[in-house]
């Protein structure tokens, strides 16, 4: 593809700090494959706290799973550098931020999924982002584990008390209105 429909889908895709470097569009079933790679490649050690360019060497996590586009499925391969850091001589392999841990999906993935399993269930969630159901279910208990311990949802005070209708009927008495 051409390098300007690179810089599109780099924008649309909106990964901080990653570019499309290759994208490949799917017919049956319907999937946009992309490869995304660091903007910069350069990681900051976690021992000595040393920014480094040196790439020992590059990975790729696959089957990444992403938000839909347009009906079609999104599927990211991300590369990412290993560097070895030039004052401690250790290999480190900084963390992609949107990539959810333990899981082969993006944050913002698995906050969309979350947001429609509380309405709905994992079956039909699942179904409806063509997944199997227990990957999708424990993909969704580990994430809602996550932000429960990064304490993301904090407590807030009651606002609105609903009242049930039917207990209440039936509380009243016979009369009828």
């Amino acid at each position: 593809m051409a390098g300007q429909s690179l810089e599109f889908w780099t924008r649309l895709l909106h990964l901080p700090g990653f570019v499309v470097v290759h994208c490949q569009e799917e017919l049956q079933p319907p999937r946009y494959c992309f490869t995304v790679a660091a903007e910069q490649p350069l990681g900051v050690c976690p021992h000595c706290h040393k920014a480094s360019e040196e790439v020992h060497q590059t990975r790729t996590r696959e089957r990444i799973v992403d938000l839909p586009i347009s009906g079609s499925a999104v599927e990211l391969k991300v590369r990412a550098c290993q560097f070895l850091c030039e004052r401690c001589g250790v290999a480190f392999t900084p963390d992609v931020p949107f990539l959810a841990e333990g899981a082969h999906a993006t944050e913002r993935f698995l906050a969309r999924a979350a947001q429609l399993i509380r309405s709905s269930d994992v079956a039909n969630v699942a179904k409806f982002f063509a997944l199997p159901e227990q990957t999708l279910a424990r993909w969704y208990y580990d994430f809602v584990e996550r932000c429960r311990a990064a304490g993301s949802a904090p407590l807030k005070p009651i606002s609105r008390i609903g009242i049930d209708e039917l207990s209440l009927k039936k509380n009243i008495g016979s009369s009828s209105p």
